[in-house]
C-alpha cells in the first residue's frame, strides 16, 4: 500500500508575494456622521433646484396648452384696453342674453343721438331701430307667416280704432317676397318718396292710394293716415314693410317717426 500526501506543494514565492500587497492596504477609517449629512443636505437641495426650475416651467406649460386648447384665456383678469373681445370671454352667457344686450345697446345709441322724441320708446326689430310715442302699445306676440317677423302697435286708449301700425321683416321664404298681395309690395310705388337712412339701400315712405286695399280705407279719402315705408338693407336681402293706418293724416308723427330710424 503505498501513502501519498494529498496535500500540494506551497509555492514560497507566491506567498512572499501576497505579504508584500498587504501590507500596501489601509483599513478604512470610522465613518463620520457630520460630512455624510452635510452631503445629503447638497444632494437634496440639488434635487430640489431641479425640480423646482425644471417641472415649474413643464407645469406652466401644461395649464397654457389647455386653455389654449379649450379657447379660454389664460390670464383671469381682464384684457387690456383696446384689446377685442370675443363672444366666448362669457360662454355662461345665453343666445337671448346676448340679444338682449345688443338690443339695449342699439337703444341706448338711438337715445344718445338724440333723434328720438322725449317719452318714446326705443324697440328694434330684426336690426331696424324704431322708437314709438307712450300712447301706442303692442299688441302682444305676432304669429307670422314663413319668411315674416313683425310687431303689431295700436292705441292704448281704443285697441279697436286707429292708430294701427305693422312693423315687419321679410327674406325670401316670405311668399310674397318680392310681388304684390292684396296691394302690399316691397318695391316701392310710383309715388313713393325716399329718405335718408344710412345701411339701407331704399327707403322710401308712401301715403299713396294703393295701400288703401289692405286697410279698408276709401281710396278718394284724402285724409285717410295710411302710410307706408320700405326699407331695404344694403348689407343683405332683408326688406322692412311698415304700414300706418293713423285714422286721419298726421305727417307731424310720420316725420317724427322717420327720423328714429336706424340699422344696426
Amino acid at each position: 500500500m503505498n501513502d501519498h500526501s494529498t496535500n500540494k506543494p506551497i509555492d514560497e514565492s507566491w506567498v512572499a508575494h501576497l505579504r508584500d500587497l498587504s501590507t500596501g492596504v489601509e483599513p478604512p477609517t470610522s465613518a463620520n456622521p457630520h460630512a455624510m449629512s452635510r452631503v445629503a443636505i447638497r444632494r437634496t437641495r440639488t434635487r430640489r433646484a431641479v425640480l423646482t426650475t425644471g417641472g415649474g416651467v413643464l407645469t406652466v406649460a401644461a395649464v397654457a396648452g389647455a386653455a389654449f386648447a379649450i379657447g379660454s384665456p389664460t390670464t383671469s383678469g381682464p384684457l387690456l384696453p383696446g384689446a377685442p373681445t370675443s363672444a366666448s370671454a362669457d360662454p355662461s352667457m345665453s343666445a337671448e342674453e346676448r340679444r338682449a344686450r345688443e338690443v339695449e345697446a342699439a337703444a341706448v345709441r338711438a337715445l344718445e343721438s338724440g333723434n328720438v322724441p322725449a317719452g318714446w320708446h326705443v324697440n328694434v326689430l330684426e336690426g331696424l331701430v324704431y322708437a314709438l310715442p307712450p300712447e301706442i302699445v303692442t299688441s302682444g306676440p305676432v304669429q307670422d307667416e314663413p319668411g315674416v317677423t313683425s310687431d303689431m302697435w295700436h292705441s292704448s286708449e281704443d285697441p279697436d280704432s286707429p292708430p294701427f301700425l305693422r312693423m315687419a321683416y321679410v327674406t325670401p321664404d316670405y311668399e310674397f317676397y318680392d310681388t304684390k298681395a292684396s296691394g302690399l309690395t316691397q318695391t316701392p310705388g310710383p309715388d313713393a318718396r325716399s329718405f335718408d337712412l344710412p345701411g339701407a339701400s331704399v327707403a322710401t315712405v308712401d301715403d299713396s292710394a294703393p295701400l288703401s286695399e289692405i286697410a279698408g280705407a276709401p281710396e278718394a279719402d284724402p285724409d285717410r293716415g295710411l302710410v307706408k315705408i320700405l326699407v331695404h338693407r344694403e348689407d343683405g336681402p332683408g326688406r322692412y314693410m311698415i304700414t300706418m293706418n293713423l285714422g286721419t293724416a298726421d305727417p307731424e308723427f310720420v316725420e317724427g317717426f322717420l327720423t328714429t330710424l336706424t340699422l344696426s
